[in-house]
């Protein structure tokens, strides 16, 4: 009996493993830096009528009331990095996102997957994947260390032509590369 059950959690542990997300599974590992933004933060984002009188402010913060899930992974380690990747094409695939931009440049590969929302111009889901970071951008840093890689996802109602304006006002790493692929 002991054998069988043995069999089973051998055969069935693996399975649960990689359907994890790569953000669960690294959120509390010291070689990554992991962001995530609950649906909670942005309802109470969305309630607050706060009026800066920055029109750009104004936009950015109409856009972030319409965010349901901020999650970012930012690491340093290549295995991590090649981890990442294999995840967010299985992701796009299971999810049905659609590659909206492939770019490679100095030694660094951004991938942006998109899921179109049900209103023209706004998406649904961002899945935003840049490899080699430290290659295009060497000043950029972590933790003192330089960046492999960068892994952002953004679901609710997105506007297309204000996401890289909020990656950059976050100083995240990939929002120079984000506005560099004409998002």
């Amino acid at each position: 009996m002991k054998k069988y059950f043995l069999l089973v959690v051998v055969l069935i542990l693996p399975g649960v493993l990689l359907g994890q997300s790569v953000f669960e599974k690294y959120q509390n590992n010291k070689e990554v830096t992991a962001i995530s933004i609950s649906p909670k933060m942005f309802q109470l984002l969305g309630s607050m009528s706060l009026s800066s009188g920055d029109p750009e402010a104004d936009a950015l913060m109409d856009m972030i009331k319409g965010i349901t899930n901020f999650r970012a992974l930012i690491t340093g380690k290549e295995m991590i990095s090649n981890e990442s990747d294999l995840w967010v094409k299985q992701e796009a695939g299971d999810k049905g996102l659609d590659l909206m931009v492939s770019m490679q440049e100095s030694n660094t590969d951004l991938s942006v997957y998109t899921k179109e929302g049900e209103t023209e111009g706004k998406l649904k889901s961002l899945l935003m994947f840049s490899k080699g970071v430290s290659n295009a951008v060497p000043e950029a840093k972590i933790k003192g260390a330089k960046i492999e890689a960068v892994l952002l996802l953004i679901e609710g109602e997105i506007e297309l032509d204000k996401i890289a304006k909020l990656i950059s006002k976050m100083n995240l790493p990939g929002g120079d590369q984000l506005k560099m692929s004409g998002i």
